[in-house]
């Protein structure tokens, strides 16, 4: 992967073994959007440390972006576990660009374009992370994930990117190389459409009942809805519903630790898979590791063979079990208890607009009077509490994340915008 972003066109798509070559026909399907993949140096969601992006249109490539990117400050540790599943290392990043140079080459290259992702819930919280940590805007795109679509279409042990390859028929791809996978996702995507015969995403997406889902919404009443009918169990978070196993040594808590947990989510474990057991937690593998062809467990084989009888069972990493513990920042902004207006005292530090440089302004407006969050402060917009590994941005202005930091700002942006104060031109940010 290069060390910048590039661009390049191509006319071929890994659309299945052996067969390169888009046909004409799949060039009328109407098939557009661009596919993304991050990976990140650590758990946190700011730390993107590589991006690969894939544009498609009419079920072709045409334009493909990659670059590393090097973490911001505070977020720059590279975790073993990371590590281990990407390959990319600190040394690796010395040179690139940060994310505040990257972006706007990103969203110069996506355009208008739906985004794309397998799990695109991790990925465009990584997009909305890193760009709300160097104060940018966000985009205001659709997203539609190939791991909802997969689940939904195909009937197979395991939804991981490696595992819908193959039984799509697939050449072999590098996972976790952000622009193979990006790559993989578009091919995957253009394959369930051939599957149903739809001649665009909203018809395949409305073909399985996933949802498109914006970047970013601001009614939090229509969020809510929005995810509590969605048919992903990821998206609404949680095991509600779930008969979980465990096999093999996990690697990052103890089993005992991991069945409380499941039971605190709303669902229920047993020792042994049988036909009432719905997720297989597979502590043995990671996400480079777990792909057919692998060696497994009497106790993974025995859940293989309840798949191919026909038992709705998934298998899952330790890392996947992990994410899914978490209702993702979406559910929870769109659970919060209130909705807040814009804080009198940003209208107070406003005054007649910036006299100087704007973006110096722009964080003295809404910096919270009180100083940075401590313990126990709760956010302005939701009442959650502000973390004290929360951004320094976020705890200046004592919100909780970057949903909420990102309503704060469009609210005041809508404000100054009523007086007269106009914010400066898009490259701005990027150039302080």
């Amino acid at each position: 992967m290069p060390t910048v972003a590039t661009t390049t066109t191509s006319k071929t798509c890994p659309l299945s073994e052996g067969q390169t070559t888009v046909s004409a026909a799949d060039a009328r399907t109407g098939l557009n959007f661009t596919a993304i993949d991050f990976e990140t140096a650590n758990r946190s969601r700011e730390s993107v440390c590589a991006v690969g992006a894939v544009r498609v249109q009419g079920g072709v490539i045409v334009g493909e972006f990659s670059s590393f990117v090097k973490p911001p400050s505070g977020f720059d540790e590279f975790e073993e576990i990371n590590v281990r599943v990407h390959g990319i290392t600190a040394r690796d990043v010395d040179d690139a660009p940060t994310w505040d140079a990257v972006y706007p080459q990103l969203m110069a290259f996506v355009g208008e374009d739906l985004l794309v992702g397998h799990n695109a819930r991790f990925d465009v919280s990584v997009l909305l992370n890193a760009t709300g940590a160097y104060d940018l805007p966000w985009p205001e795109l659709g997203t539609l994930c190939t791991l909802q679509l997969a689940r939904a279409a195909l009937h197979i042990p395991s939804y991981s990117l490696p595992w819908v390859a193959t039984h799509l028929n697939m050449g072999a791809f590098d996972h976790h190389d952000p622009l193979a996978d990006a790559r993989t996702s578009a091919a995957v995507l253009i394959a369930l459409a051939r599957q149903v015969g739809a001649e665009s995403v909203v018809a395949l997406a409305d073909h399985h009942a996933v949802p498109i889902v914006p970047t970013f919404i601001d009614d939090i009443d229509g969020l809510a809805t929005e995810l509590d009918s969605s048919p992903d169990p990821e998206v609404g978070g949680g095991f509600a519903g779930q008969m979980v196993c465990f096999t093999g040594a996990l690697r990052m808590m103890v089993r005992d630790d991991a069945r409380s947990l499941v039971a605190e989510h709303g669902g229920l474990t047993q020792p042994a898979p049988n036909k009432k057991t719905t997720i297989l937690v597979t502590g043995d593998f990671d996400a480079r590791t777990f792909r057919p062809g692998a060696a497994f467990s009497s106790k993974l084989q025995k859940a293989f063979d309840l798949v191919d009888a026909g038992q709705r069972l998934e298998i899952i990493t330790e890392s996947d079990f992990i994410a899914r513990l978490s209702l993702g920042e979406e559910a929870l902004r769109a659970r919060a208890r209130r909705r807040a207006k814009l804080p009198e005292w940003v209208v107070a530090h406003s005054g007649n607009g910036p006299t100087g440089d704007y973006w110096e302004w722009f964080r003295a407006a809404l910096a919270h009077p009180k100083g940075r969050a401590v313990a126990g402060d709760a956010c302005i917009w939701c009442d959650a509490p502000v973390g004290q590994s929360a951004h320094w941005i976020h705890r200046d202005r004592h919100v909780c994340g970057v949903h909420c930091n990102e309503r704060l700002k469009r609210s005041a942006a809508r404000a100054w915008s009523n007086a007269g104060i106009r914010q400066p031109a898009p490259t701005a940010p990027w150039d302080r």
